[in-house]
């Protein structure tokens, strides 16, 4: 390969596991040198150069042959060498089993950079080269080989002692991720995410109490609230904005929800929030009348 090649697979009904981009790079660029955070999982193979990986459960030096994975919502930063310049192949993806995939192969935060081989190398090239063969089924052809990956670090990992597996932990992981990248969809609810999982709404709402020690539906207002005060700290967004990006068609509802949560509408809490900052003086005089 000597030029960059990036296939961006088709949108796939694949619960499993959906690709969502498949690419090389023969020269790692600087804006992705900088901390980042994305909603999807995504494998990397360093072919060539030498590097670090910094995240936030510990530092990884990176070199020939290594793969490394990249969690949902972290935020991470890795980087080349001057001296030793990247060439990698990287795989973005997301699906119901690929937490369960992981763990079960021993993969975790501070467990994240494996060792490939011949046959996975060729895996990777084989996705990056190969997936435009197929434009009316890249989606099916991407996420066979992904399943072919995690084979092989499988087989890889069969030696090491076994990890202790619970299903219904990842069952529960795989639906916090779901939940988080879908905070601003309306349908967001018990069924919509049992359905992703493949599970009965009844049994899903059972262990997620059991593993989460709250009920489903709190879970989730915690998480929109979460990001509504995100949002308003950027203060350039209507309450109307901020209501449909938190998931609430009606933007009177979605006061009511804030109310409950913080003891005060969402004006109230940005009034006090814009009244903050205006607060603080500049660097260099008086504060700001």
């Amino acid at each position: 390969m000597n030029k960059d090649i990036y296939n961006f697979i088709h949108p796939s009904a694949l619960k499993d596991i959906s690709v969502i981009e498949a690419a090389y790079r023969k020269k790692h660029p600087e804006v992705s040198k900088r901390p980042m955070s994305k909603s999807y999982f995504a494998l990397h193979l360093i072919l060539r150069g030498e590097g670090r990986l910094i995240t936030p459960e510990g530092e990884f030096s990176l070199k020939k042959d290594d793969i490394f994975v990249r969690f949902p919502n972290e935020v991470i930063t890795y980087y080349d060498f001057p001296e030793t310049p990247f060439h990698y192949i990287f795989v973005t993806f997301t699906g119901a089993t690929v937490i369960s995939c992981l763990k079960r192969i021993g993969v975790t935060a501070k467990n994240r950079v494996l060792r490939s081989t011949p046959e996975l190398t060729r895996l990777f090239r084989h996705l990056v080269l190969k997936a435009s063969d197929y434009p009316e089924m890249d989606d099916i052809f991407a996420a066979g080989c992904v399943h072919l990956i995690f084979a092989g670090l499988a087989r890889q990992s069969a030696a090491l002692p076994p990890a202790k597996y619970d299903i219904k932990e990842s069952y529960i992981l795989s639906a916090i991720n779901f939940i988080q990248s879908h905070l601003s969809d309306t349908e967001l609810d018990a069924d919509y995410v049992a359905q992703y999982l493949s599970l009965n709404t009844d049994y899903f709402l059972r262990i997620f109490k059991n593993v989460m020690g709250t009920v489903f539906s709190k879970y989730v207002i915690s998480k929109r609230m979460s990001l509504a005060i995100t949002l308003m700290d950027k203060g350039n967004l209507s309450i109307r904005d901020i209501a449909s990006r938190c998931g609430y068609e009606d933007a009177s509802y979605f006061t009511k929800s804030f109310r409950l949560a913080f003891n005060q509408s969402p004006s109230e809490y940005i009034k006090k929030n814009f009244d903050h900052i205006r607060s603080v003086p500049p660097a260099d005089g008086p504060p700001r009348k």
